[in-house]
C-alpha cells in the first residue's frame, strides 16, 4: 500500500509542528544532533503552552523475551541471554476546540504480532510451550482495557504506534476482503479509529529489505481501507496535550507520542528499553555506568536493528530534551518506553533501576456528556 501525505486531506484540528524540520536537515551527523537538541527546546516549550490532556490510563498487554544484546546495546553485562519485555497501551484524551478526541497509543494485538517471523521462530525454536506458556505472559487486551476505562470501541478516534515492528493492524481496523482462511472481511475492533503514521513509515511495507522481514508481520495492513489512515510527514500536535513527533533511526519513520500531564511532558517509544537507557550513568544495571564512561555515550540503544543508528541517538536526545524530569527520581526523564525491560526471574540482573510503570492523569470522559472546562479541574488532578 503506497499512501502520501496530502495536506488537505488532513484533519482540521492537527496542528503542524514546524520547529525541528532545519534541524533534521542538517547533512553532519554531528551538527544535526546539537540543531536537534537545541530546537527540541523550543518544541517542548510550543508543546507545554499548548496545556495538558484531558486523561491519560495505561494498561500492561504482554511480557515477552527479547535479546539481551539487541535491549542493551550489549553494554550489560550479563549471561542472561533474554530481558524480560513489557508492552503497554496508553488511552489519551484530548481537548481538540471543543470536542474529546480519543487517541490509542500503541495498541498492540499479541496474538497478531505472534507471527512476526522473530517471534515464530522462538515458537520453533523452543515449542509451543515453553516459547508461549513459560516464556510469555499475556496480562490483557486492548478491548479489555477499554471496558475497563469505560471507553466505547467505537469512540476511539486514532490509533498510533511509535513504530510498526510486529503490528498487524487488520483487527484494529478491519479489511475491505476476507484475510486468508477466512470467507468474509474482518470486521474492526476500533470501527471509527485511523492510524496516524508517517508516510516513511509506511514506505517501508512496499518493499521490504531482508534485514526489516524479521520484525514485520507479512500483509499486516493487507485490505485496510486506505480511508483509515492519517499519513503525515513531520511533527504533528492533536489538540492540547498530544503530539506526535520525528524521532527516525529505529525505523525510519519512527515517531514519539508525546503527551502533557500535569507532571509535565512524557515522550513515548521503543528507542530505549528503560529508564536506564536515557541515564546510563544512572543505572544500577552490571556494565551501563562503565561503558557510558568508556564511551562517552549518553543513551544506550535498542538495537535490533541499525537501519539509521545515528540518527537514532539523536531521537533518544530529542526525548530526553522533550521529557520532563521524573518527580520521584529526577535522574531519569519522564521517558516511557513503549516496550520496557522489567524485573523477572529468567533474567537475572537484568532489572531497570527505576520504571515509571504507568502514564495516569485525570479522569475518563465519556464523548456523549464531555463538555469542554467542565473537566479543567480533572485534567490538571
Amino acid at each position: 500500500m503506497t499512501l502520501r501525505p496530502t495536506s488537505s486531506d488532513l484533519p482540521a484540528h492537527l496542528t503542524r509542528l514546524p520547529d525541528l524540520d532545519a534541524a533534521w536537515t542538517e547533512a553532519s551527523a554531528g551538527v544535526r544532533l546539537d540543531a536537534v537538541r537545541r530546537d527540541g527546546r523550543r518544541l517542548r516549550d510550543t508543546l507545554a503552552d499548548r496545556g495538558p490532556a484531558i486523561a491519560v490510563r495505561t494498561a500492561d498487554l504482554i511480557t515477552f523475551p527479547y535479546p539481551t544484546g539487541y535491549g542493551l546495546q550489549g553494554a550489560a553485562r550479563s549471561p542472561a541471554p533474554y530481558v524480560m519485555m513489557r508492552n503497554r497501551v496508553q488511552l489519551v484524551q484530548v481537548d481538540c476546540e471543543g470536542t474529546l478526541i480519543n487517541i490509542l497509543v500503541n495498541p498492540s494485538d499479541p496474538e497478531r504480532s505472534k507471527h512476526a517471523p522473530f517471534f515464530a521462530r522462538q515458537v520453533e525454536r523452543y515449542g509451543e510451550l515453553v516459547a508461549r506458556r513459560l516464556m510469555t505472559q499475556t496480562h490483557g487486551t486492548v478491548a479489555g482495557a477499554l471496558a475497563a476505562w469505560g471507553v466505547d470501541p467505537a469512540d476511539i478516534d486514532y490509533v498510533t504506534f511509535d513504530h510498526l515492528h510486529v503490528q498487524d493492524l487488520r483487527g484494529l481496523l478491519g479489511t475491505t476482503e476476507p484475510e486468508p482462511g477466512a470467507t468474509a472481511p474482518t470486521p474492526a475492533l476500533l470501527p471509527n479509529a485511523r492510524l496516524l503514521v508517517q508516510a516513511r513509515e509506511l514506505r517501508i511495507l512496499d518493499h521490504l529489505h531482508p534485514l526489516q522481514v524479521d520484525w514485520f508481520v507479512a500483509d499486516g495492513i493487507r485490505g485496510v481501507s486506505p480511508d483509515r489512515f492519517v499519513v503525515v510527514d513531520g511533527d504533528y500536535a492533536v489538540g492540547a496535550g498530544f503530539a506526535i513527533v520525528r524521532t527516525p533511526g529505529h525505523t525510519e519513520g519512527n515517531h514519539s507520542p508525546t503527551i502533557v500531564t500535569s507532571r509535565g511532558l512524557w515522550t513515548i517509544s521503543e528507542n530505549g528499553v528503560c529508564a536506564d537507557a536515557y541515564a546510563p550513568e544512572s543505572s544500577r544495571i552490571p556494565g551501563l555506568r562503565a561503558w557510558a564512561r568508556a564511551t562517552g555515550c549518553e543513551v544506550v540503544l535498542n538495537a535490533n536493528t541499525r537501519e539509521h543508528s545515528l540518527d537514532q541517538y539523536t531521537s533518544m536526545v530529542l526525548e530526553k530534551t522533550l521529557a520532563d524530569p521524573s518527580t520521584e527520581r529526577p535522574e531519569f526523564v519522564q521517558h516511557f518506553s513503549s516496550s520496557e525491560m522489567v524485573r523477572h526471574v529468567l533474567a537475572p540482573g537484568l532489572a531497570p533501576t527505576f520504571s515509571h510503570g504507568a502514564i495516569e492523569h485525570g479522569q475518563v470522559q465519556a464523548k456523549r456528556t464531555w463538555r469542554r472546562g467542565a473537566t479543567a479541574t480533572a485534567a490538571r488532578a
